[in-house]
């Protein structure tokens, strides 16, 4: 039998979700069982106090798993990488634990050596400023596999954090005050946190000059800059699919005919000086090449409604409050979610609204054709916004804060019988009609609940791709059924966070309570979100090559195998020239740990064969 000789290059295939490797191997006899030259050790992570690292070295290459046993369960992760010195991003501990690890060491044959030396870290307990995480439901089996992220804030003492917990709302990874270090600073308020593909965070930058990558030990460095003359505004951090990153950006503007007043229908008009917003995109090779558009110009300058003048003497009059983007490459356009005018806009690149989704109310003659109109029942407008994503159907979700419930100049629903909600809508532009599809709104007499909870600032809803489940941030609640959450504490605010089926009558199949619910603190205020995430796993699956390929004569016949993620699927191709290949079939998991075999049944050993694994 012939079969090709050793090789390994990395090949990228036209569909960059593909990574492939050729290996191809002689006949491979057996070798003596590995040996571990340096004990395993463990090194706790300065900035993120439930990770660290985990070395270990070997006389050859190798892979390694660990595992975990904190006292009360056992829990194991392998790693991928194939070498002879590791250094793994160990995650996934408890806080308040004495955790003590069993290394497993393990070569291209399936040779394996477990180490005698079990290395331990006792981990801490949270910190003092850390809310209680209150488990108030959940159902594993319905839940969209993974974890919840999101940052919370402290709004007692100002500390905050980034935080993961697990699905029984345990923390499992956080940072203090600030996912940076090297310079980078504290994460600014309110701040969107997303992963990437590579397992590392993504976030605005504090001083608002770009946007920052952590990876999970809490390393921070600065990748991209902020358009030169656009600082960063902290609401939003989108990475396009096409090489640019989206983010909102403020500025002051003198507008004339402005009113004074969103209550008053009689009070004066002024020139006043306004906080205004501009949609900024910038390349992720070249950050100082950009695009922006000026939402003031494209929309009425001096349309407002209940929330503009809300928070004046802080921040200003301001008729706009952008906090969300949406990209849409299909037809060249972006939406913005533009919380003080209650309404979402889609624009073009060129700068030409497309349509306008929200209450129909003092909106100027020149805008009526851009409205969209609402057709069916039930339905509700949107007040207050955050947030709209993309559904794979094509709609619009989003979280509805509802604040007020009407427009200037119309009654407004008091807070502590308002609600806020996820709520999903329809846009068909050819007609420009706008339809209702699903709503959670906290109540639902059919499966016998109510939590009729009002968020008047922050939150969203995003969609999970397993299940179709959503996941509901209630980021700042201030009434739960018309109460206070607390009666002691009556300016304090609760993070409820919620997954939801996408249902007629939704099922809530968990719900978390960050608050603390028995304080005696009239001084106390609570914690707010700005978002969550349901993120896959705290580690990374990306598709790499793979790195340890065998063949051996099976009964004559070549017997390909390999180790690798076991999350990913893997293709095996033959060729006789290493220019034309073929698919011959995918290779079956000998267990749960990535181990994998393929026999090649057709090989017929009179010619020369090479093999290759492809990643999807």
């Amino acid at each position: 039998m012939k079969i090709g000789k050793n090789l390994n290059s990395g090949l990228l295939c036209t569909n960059l979700l593909l990574l492939a490797a050729i290996f191809m191997s002689a006949l491979s006899p057996a070798v003596e069982a590995l040996t571990i030259v340096s004990d395993p050790g463990f090194i706790p992570s300065a900035k993120a106090p439930l990770a660290g690292v985990l070395v270990v070295q070997t006389d050859v290459n190798s892979f390694v798993s660990v595992s975990v046993n904190d006292g009360s369960n056992t829990w194991t992760h392998d790693f991928y990488d194939f070498t002879n010195k590791h250094a793994e991003t160990l995650l996934g501990f408890k806080p308040n634990r004495l955790n003590r690890m069993t290394v497993t060491v393990k070569d291209q044959f399936r040779n394996t050596l477990t180490s005698p030396i079990q290395p331990a870290f006792d981990s801490a307990p949270l910190p003092a400023f850390m809310p209680p995480v209150i488990l108030v439901t959940n159902n594993p089996s319905m839940m969209e596999p993974g974890y919840t992220m999101f940052r919370v804030n402290n709004q007692t003492n100002g500390e905050s954090s980034i935080t993961i917990v697990d699905n029984f709302g345990q923390v499992v990874w956080f940072v203090q005050s600030t996912i940076a270090g090297g310079g980078i600073g504290t994460v600014p308020t309110p701040t969107d946190i997303r992963q990437l593909p590579d397992g590392k965070l993504f976030f605005p930058e504090t001083s608002r000059i770009g946007f920052g990558e952590s990876d999970m030990l809490g390393n921070a460095t600065l990748v991209y800059n902020a358009a030169p003359g656009y600082p960063v505004d902290g609401h939003e951090d989108l990475l396009t699919d096409h090489g640019t990153v989206l983010y909102l950006s403020v500025a002051d503007e003198n507008v004339k005919n402005f009113p004074t007043s969103s209550t008053d229908p009689k009070a004066p008009i002024e020139t006043a000086n306004v906080s205004v917003g501009n949609v900024v995109e910038i390349s992720t090779t070249n950050s100082t090449a950009f695009s922006a558009w000026s939402l003031i110009d494209m929309l009425d300058p001096t349309r407002v409604d209940y929330l503009c003048f809300a928070l004046e003497a802080d921040f200003g009059i301001d008729p706009e409050h952008a906090n969300a983007l949406v990209d849409s490459p299909s037809d060249d356009s972006i939406i913005v979610s533009m919380r003080n005018q209650d309404a979402i806009v889609k624009f073009t690149r060129s700068g030409q609204i497309k349509w306008i989704l929200g209450p129909h109310e003092n909106w100027s003659a020149a805008f009526q054709k851009y409205l969209l109109t609402p057709v069916g029942t039930p339905f509700t407008w949107n007040y207050g916004q955050h947030a709209p994503v993309m559904t794979p159907q094509g709609t619009l979700l989003f979280f509805d804060d509802g604040n007020c419930r009407a427009e200037p100049f119309e009654t407004p629903v008091p807070d502590q019988d308002n609600y806020s909600r996820a709520a999903e809508f329809s846009v068909d532009e050819t007609n420009m009609t706008v339809s209702q599809v699903w709503e959670f709104t906290g109540t639902n007499s059919a499966n016998g609940y109510s939590d009729r909870l009002y968020c008047g600032l922050v939150g969203n809803a995003s969609w999970l791709p397993q299940t179709g489940n959503v996941l509901v941030t209630y980021g700042a609640v201030s009434y739960e059924n018309g109460l206070h959450p607390s009666a002691i504490a009556t300016n304090a605010e609760m993070v409820r966070i919620k997954e939801v089926t996408h249902d007629a009558n939704p099922t809530v199949v968990f719900d978390i309570e960050l608050f603390d619910p028995g304080t005696t603190n009239t001084n106390y205020n609570g914690y707010n979100t700005y978002r969550s995430y349901r993120i896959p796993d705290l580690y990374p699956h990306q598709a790499i090559p793979v790195q340890a390929l065998t063949v051996q004569d099976a009964s004559g016949s070549p017997l390909l195998q390999f180790t690798a993620d076991p999350v990913r699927n893997y293709v095996v191709q033959s060729s006789e020239d290493l220019i034309n290949w073929t698919t011959i079939g995918n290779p079956e998991a000998d267990d749960a740990d990535g181990d994998f075999s393929f026999q090649d049944d057709l090989g017929d050993g009179t010619i020369t064969e090479y093999y290759r694994v492809i990643t999807q």
